[in-house]
């Protein structure tokens, strides 16, 4: 199960594939109509009618005029969305059109946009000293970029880089995108000529905004780039992508990430997984600080072994899931049980956050969460720490936590409260839709 089975391998973070057909509850295709309404279709683009699901996410094939790509996720389809918008805002505003066919292949074009300071260092120092050193800063921290897809050293010495992220901040998308119609948009334009006096923000006044989710599904509602609730400080977020090559922005990650555990090793592994984008790699870093949680290497290293975008991706929003339920529990520690990743409250439950479209009860589903519910059972209570109670702590009826961004089926909530799973939602912005019940031994956590 993707978010489910701790995120460790495709064939898990993809849901139960197989195991599906042969469940106990078969799901059943989805009609891209039905859960994205007027969204399923615009002038250059549709989302194919059927829709598969696994048991846990929903599979997409978004056709468009650049090719079809197949989307996992209603999170990850709510992002290729808005991506695809801008692209069609770029590919259509007349302006933009002809000054690309104009002057986008130009070889001499970034000097005339980056040379500003190699020509004139004095005036540009006029203009800001703040802008001189964060421009040697980049260059100095430009070993930490492995990934020349990232950014590159001579693309922030020309100034490319620092077109291609205005640009996105702008636009409200990852700078380091892996959508390639955007990708190849975005570079195409901060390759160009006299981009650095073009009036983008009058350009792109049009671009749709971030109301591309659904309305008929529970997914998360969020915006664009960053969860302002979950991460806390969306705006900080963005706005180091905007200023920061991508080299300073995994430097900012590896500081945040040391700081939060001593193996070094694998804060490399992490941080060299080209699954990852830097805007993907800066949320979970800010998630894991924020919810003070004791063992963060545990989140770090299930999330290192992700072996494709899909993978990565729900490995962020799970990031921050659990950073935005920091708000109504009290947690502990992190814990790796059976391949999943949950948390540990100070009142000694348990808390599975699963980034879910729709979890229904599979064969594969109920083997994985009835497994992992007989280890938690199994183990000896503790306070959080790691080590035993002192003396045995009566736990409350429902001790395991269940929170999706999604909803569950009938027959799925029904067998997790058999279980002894409270099964509860949440959406990435607001928090708890479905608030669990405290535990009798403490105060129901302010909202």
């Amino acid at each position: 199960m993707a978010p489910m089975k701790a995120l460790c391998g495709p064939a898990l973070l993809l849901g139960f594939l197989s195991g599906a057909a042969l469940g106990d509850e078969a799901p059943v295709k989805g009609s891209a109509k039905a859960i994205w309404g007027e969204r399923v279709q615009g002038k250059s683009w549709r989302i194919a009618e059927d829709v598969e699901i696994d048991g846990v996410h929903r599979k997409y094939v978004l056709e468009t005029s650049a090719g079809a790509f197949t989307i996992v996720s209603d999170a990850l389809m709510a992002v290729r969305l808005h991506e695809w918008g801008v692209v069609e805002q770029l590919n259509e505003d007349t302006g933009l059109g002809q000054f690309i066919q104009s002057f986008g292949s130009s070889a001499i074009a970034p000097l005339k946009f980056g040379g500003q300071l190699i020509i004139s260092p004095i005036e540009t120092a006029k203009q800001s000293a703040q802008g001189i050193g964060n421009f040697f800063d980049s260059l100095s921290s430009s070993g930490e970029n492995k990934d020349a897809e990232r950014g590159s050293f001579m693309g922030g010495v020309l100034g490319t880089d620092s077109a291609r992220r205005d640009l996105a901040a702008q636009a409200q998308v990852d700078p380091y995108t892996d959508f390639p119609p955007l990708a190849k948009r975005l570079q195409e334009l901060a390759a160009a000529r006299g981009v650095g006096s073009l009036s983008l923000r009058g350009a792109l006044m049009a671009v749709p905004g971030g109301a591309a989710l659904p309305n008929l599904t529970a997914t998360t509602t969020r915006t664009v780039m960053f969860s302002a609730s979950s991460v806390g400080a969306a705006q900080g977020l963005q706005e180091a992508l905007r200023t920061k090559t991508a080299g300073q922005i995994m430097r900012d990650c590896r500081e945040k990430l040391t700081a939060l555990t001593a193996d070094a090793e694998l804060v490399d592994v992490l941080l060299s997984n080209k699954n990852y984008t830097p805007a993907d790699l800066l949320v979970i870093a800010t998630a894991l600080e924020q919810t003070g949680a004791k063992d963060p290497e545990v989140f770090v290293r299930q999330s290192s072994m992700a072996q494709d975008r899909t993978t990565a991706y729900l490995n962020r929003q799970q990031a921050e899931m659990y950073a935005g339920l920091k708000r109504s529990f009290a947690f502990a520690r992190f814990l790796a049980q059976d391949g999943f990743v949950l948390m540990v409250l100070r009142d000694r439950r348990h808390l599975l956050a699963l980034p879910a479209d729709q979890l229904f009860w599979t064969t594969k589903n109920r083997q994985d969460i009835s497994a992992l519910g007989a280890s938690l059972d199994a183990a000896k209570p503790d306070a959080g720490d790691g080590k035993p109670a002192s003396k045995p702590a009566s736990k409350p009826a429902a001790s395991k936590l269940m929170v999706i961004t999604g909803d569950y089926s009938k027959m799925a909530r029904a067998e997790l409260a058999k279980l002894q799973w409270e099964p509860a939602r949440m959406t990435l912005t607001a928090g708890l839709v479905s608030t669990p019940k405290p535990a009798a031994r403490e105060a129901k956590p302010g909202r």
